[in-house]
C-alpha cells in the first residue's frame, strides 16, 4: 500500500521572510514654517521648529558617500542645527514591519507569527473499484465491486501555527535566521450528500525547523534589493529548500516592490500527498492531489506596496501568483502595522485566494476499509474483512484564507 503525506502541512511551511528597511537620509534644502512631519525613504522624521533648516547624516568624510552610507554608527546619528536661536530636532524611525527589514550588525530581530489558516473544497465522487485485500477471503486480490459514485462532500483543513523567526546581523547587509514552528492541523471530510457523519483527523507538535541567510545587495536613494536562502525540515514530511529575491523602488513614503520565490521539497515518506483522514479502527480515506511523486516544486512571483501612513502606522499589500505543483493560484494579502517605539512592532495581516486552477480538476481517491459493508459484494466475497477502493473525484471549487499577527522585537 502506498504511503501518504499530508499536503496542507507541507505547503504551510512557506516562509515569512524578514527583510530590511535600511534607507539613507537625503539632504533637503526646502524651508517652511510651523510644525510638520515628513517621511524620506520610509523613515519617519518629526520636525518641531519655527523654521525648517537643512538636515543630514553626520559623515566622517563627506566625499566618501558609500563608506559613510554603510557605517552603522554614522547612520544612526542625526545632526542638530541652530539658526537664530531656533532649533530643529529630528526623530528617525526604523520600521520593523517594512518588507525589507533585517537587523543591523550585532543586532537581533525576533518575529513571532501566530496564524490561523483554512483550506476547503467541495468534491464529487465519480467512480471507483473495490479490491478485496483480505488474505483469508475467497476473492482475495480481486475486484469485487464498483465503488459508490454520485455522492459528494466537503474537505476542510484548518491549521493553527505559532512560528518564531530569530535573526542576527552578521553585518549591516548580511543576517542569519533560525526558525521553529508549532502547528496544530485538523482535516475533516463532511457534508456528505448521503447524510453520513463527518470524519476528522488532527495532529500537533513542533514540526518544522529551519536555518537561512539574508543578503541585501542593493540599497541606495532609489532602489533596495535582497536575496534569501533557507533550508527547512518538516518532521516525517519533507526537506525543503527555498530561495527568494526582492527588489523595491522608493518613492517618498512608499516602497513599490516585486518578489520571486522558488521552493523544492524532497518528500521523506511516501509518494502520494493530499487531504487524509484516518479512524481509530484502522479505516482511512485520502483525496490525493498528486501521486507517484518523490519531490514537489513551487514557484511564486508577485508585486507589493508598503506605505507609511503616520509616525506609528503602516500599510502593506501584496498580490502573488503561484504555481504549486498540481495547481496554480492568485492570492492577495493586506497588513497594517503599528510601531509605537524603536524596538517593538505589531503587524496584523490577512490573505485569501482570488483564483485557483484546482476547480474542475479530476484527481484520485483511496479508501482503506476495515470490516466493510458487504451488502453489495458478491456472495463469495461477503466474508471479507478488508477492502481497498480506488477511483476518481472531481474538485468543484478550491479556496484558502489565512489571518495572523506578528509581534516583532528588535534589540
Amino acid at each position: 500500500m502506498k504511503k501518504c503525506t499530508l499536503a496542507f502541512a507541507l505547503f504551510a511551511i512557506l516562509p515569512v521572510v524578514s527583510a530590511n528597511a535600511y534607507n539613507n537620509v537625503r539632504r533637503n534644502s526646502s524651508y517652511y514654517s510651523g510644525r510638520s512631519t515628513s517621511v524620506v525613504n520610509n523613515i519617519y522624521y518629526n520636525q518641531t521648529s519655527a523654521q525648517y533648516v537643512p538636515y543630514y547624516v553626520q559623515q566622517q568624510n563627506n566625499t566618501d558617500y558609500k563608506s559613510n552610507y554603510y557605517n552603522r554608527d554614522t547612520f544612526k546619528s542625526v545632526k542638530k542645527q541652530e539658526t537664530n536661536s531656533q532649533q530643529t530636532s529630528q526623530m528617525r524611525k526604523y520600521f520593523l514591519v517594512h518588507p525589507f527589514f533585517q537587523p543591523l550588525e550585532g543586532k537581533f530581530g525576533s518575529v513571532t507569527d501566530v496564524s490561523y489558516a483554512n483550506n476547503h473544497f467541495n468534491f464529487d465522487i465519480l467512480n471507483g473499484s473495490v479490491l478485496d485485500i483480505d488474505k483469508n477471503s475467497a476473492t482475495y486480490n480481486s475486484i469485487i465491486a464498483d465503488g459508490i459514485a454520485g455522492i459528494s462532500g466537503k474537505a476542510e483543513t484548518t491549521q493553527l501555527v505559532v512560528k518564531e523567526d530569530f535573526s542576527y546581523g552578521i553585518s549591516d547587509t548580511l543576517s542569519i535566521i533560525g526558525m521553529a514552528q508549532y502547528d496544530k492541523t485538523e482535516v475533516t471530510f463532511k457534508d456528505w450528500s448521503g447524510g453520513e457523519p463527518s470524519d476528522s483527523t488532527s495532529s500537533s507538535g513542533i514540526n518544522v525547523f529551519g536555518l537561512g541567510l539574508q543578503k541585501r545587495f542593493v540599497d541606495n536613494e532609489k532602489w533596495i534589493a535582497n536575496f534569501s536562502g533557507f533550508y527547512q525540515h518538516q518532521k516525517d514530511t519533507a526537506n525543503t529548500f527555498i530561495g527568494e529575491v526582492k527588489a523595491g523602488y522608493k518613492v517618498s513614503r512608499t516602497t513599490l516592490y516585486g518578489l520571486g520565490r522558488l521552493g523544492y521539497s524532497d518528500l521523506i515518506e511516501g509518494d502520494i500527498y493530499g487531504a487524509y483522514v484516518d479512524a481509530p479502527d484502522g479505516d482511512w480515506i485520502m483525496l490525493s492531489y498528486n501521486t507517484d511523486v518523490k519531490d514537489v516544486m513551487y514557484i511564486e512571483g508577485g508585486v507589493g506596496i508598503f506605505s507609511v501612513l503616520s509616525k506609528d502606522f503602516t500599510l502593506n499589500g501584496e498580490m502573488v501568483f503561484g504555481k504549486y505543483d498540481w495547481h496554480n493560484q492568485i492570492s492577495v494579502k493586506g497588513a497594517i502595522g503599528w510601531q509605537p517605539g524603536d524596538s517593538f512592532a505589531l503587524n496584523l495581516y490577512a490573505s485569501t485566494s482570488v483564483y485557483d486552477s484546482g476547480k474542475g480538476k479530476v484527481k484520485e481517491y483511496m479508501n482503506y476499509d476495515v470490516n466493510p459493508d458487504v451488502t453489495y459484494f458478491p456472495v463469495e466475497a461477503q466474508g471479507t474483512h478488508l477492502s481497498y477502493t480506488m477511483g476518481d473525484y472531481k474538485i468543484k471549487d478550491y479556496n484558502e484564507w489565512k489571518i495572523g499577527a506578528q509581534v516583532i522585537l528588535y534589540f
